[in-house]
């Protein structure tokens, strides 16, 4: 089953709306579906950051840190969610671009070191393969 389009939309329209600095009766559901199928996104590292920012996400939506939440969303929705788009996913834009702007909001989030740590740990794992 391809997830890539459900996952991809439900992680950007997410993202919209809790930057926004609220939610609605879609954003949660359309979350936990995103884990329900999450063994789906062919690539390792990205199933993995998604399991795990998705999961600290709903967690943020649960204690009402919305905007929070949606940095969460924020740096995970352009990661490759299949092996064409891996192919043309550039790290090095995401580390120059997409991490430093969740870190300029580091203290809205909660979760916001493990989330970080965590997501280049993976890609390190995938990109550095000795690393492991």
């Amino acid at each position: 089953m391809n997830t890539r389009q459900p996952t991809a939309e439900a992680l950007i329209s997410g993202r919209n709306i809790l930057l926004g600095g609220r939610t609605n009766e879609h954003v949660l559901p359309s979350l936990q579906q995103v884990l329900a199928e999450v063994d789906s996104v062919a690539v390792s590292s990205t199933r993995k950051i998604i399991a795990r920012c998705v999961a600290e996400a709903i967690a943020e939506i649960k204690g009402a840190n919305f905007i929070g939440a949606g940095w969460i969303l924020n740096l995970i929705h352009n990661l490759p969610l299949d092996d064409v788009s891996e192919q043309r996913w550039d790290v090095d834009y995401f580390l120059s671009m997409e991490l430093p702007t969740f870190l300029d909001h580091f203290e809205e989030i909660k979760s916001a070191r493990l989330v970080v740590l965590y997501v280049c740990k993976e890609l390190a794992n995938q990109h550095l393969p000795d690393c492991s």
